[in-house]
């Protein structure tokens, strides 16, 4: 990578930024966080700050992977789609530059979001409950950032590795409703299958390592080490495990002394790899490609 990489990234942020849907789903990631802290504080009777702050986590993971696809599925094929990539290799900067340099650009876009609703959490908690849970906060902060970058890691890398904006969002679209609708269905049913049973809460050691490589159990697995209370996954249920299960971490859930990678922490191994890993492909696969 050549010192262009910051040149194309500081455009993509810029770009990004004049997207009105993108913006609006910003404001509406802080819109739910201001009325979910007020209604909080008027409902709810000694709560304090930090009890609070796992409440974010749930507009986050809701809305942040959208965002995050929109404002990364189009980063490189649309400019092959609208031919400016060939004026854009025409420059300096080189066809690494353009997919690390449209990364940085969109994971600073998620970046910015998750700042902005992390702000607006430290300020009503401060103002409302009295008090600011400044470490529980940078780490709830940081571990949203690197979810964001994750689902940016997957856009952009598909937008990458593909030649059409159809095949960049099926591939997005498809992979999204997979981890949020259809990933009981694909884990917890072929369990079913085998074993004659649903998972229960002490189920098998290979069904815990799917289960912490869905991007969106590993932030809460790892965030509900770093907040007080649980933090549930946002995801469709279709009742082939106990409710009872879906507030446990793989840990949790392991007989005895967890493996590495059942444990809480390799959930940040996780969401590095669904960041890395399509970009990786994509990298590849627009390095081949006759543009």
């Amino acid at each position: 990578m050549s010192g262009h990489v910051a040149t194309v990234a500081r455009k993509e942020f810029e770009d990004a930024g004049r997207s009105k849907l993108l913006w609006g789903l910003i404001g509406l990631l802080v819109g739910l966080v201001v009325v979910g802290y007020v209604a909080i504080w008027y409902t709810a009777d000694d709560v304090n700050a930090a009890e609070v702050l796992n409440f974010v986590a749930t507009p986050l993971q809701v809305i942040l992977p959208i965002a995050a696809l929109i404002a990364g599925y189009m980063a490189v094929v649309g400019e092959r789609r609208s031919g400016s990539i060939k004026l854009l290799l025409g420059l300096p900067p080189n066809r690494t530059d353009v997919v690390f340099g449209k990364l940085l650009g969109r994971i600073a876009v998620v970046t910015a979001a998750v700042v902005l609703a992390c702000l607006v959490s430290l300020v009503l908690g401060a103002v409302l409950f009295g008090s600011v849970p400044l470490v529980d906060w940078l780490g709830f902060a940081a571990l949203s950032v690197l979810f964001g970058a994750a689902f940016a890691g997957l856009a952009v890398g598909t937008s990458a590795s593909v030649s059409t904006r159809g095949k960049s969002m099926a591939i997005v679209v498809g992979t999204y409703m997979i981890l949020i609708a259809l990933w009981e269905l694909l884990t917890a049913g072929p369990y079913y299958l085998v074993y004659g049973e649903g998972p229960p809460v002490e189920a098998e050691t290979w069904y815990l390592l799917v289960e912490q490589f869905n991007p969106i159990f590993a932030y809460t697995n790892t965030v509900s080490n770093v907040v007080e209370g649980s933090v549930f996954p946002f995801q469709f249920q279709y009742g082939l495990q106990s409710f009872e299960a879906y507030g446990m971490t793989p840990a949790e859930r392991y007989p005895g002394d967890a493996p590495f990678y059942l444990q809480d922490w390799f959930g940040v191994v996780v969401l590095l790899c669904w960041m890395a890993a399509p970009v990786a492909i994509g990298y590849y696969r627009f390095r081949k490609a006759d543009l």
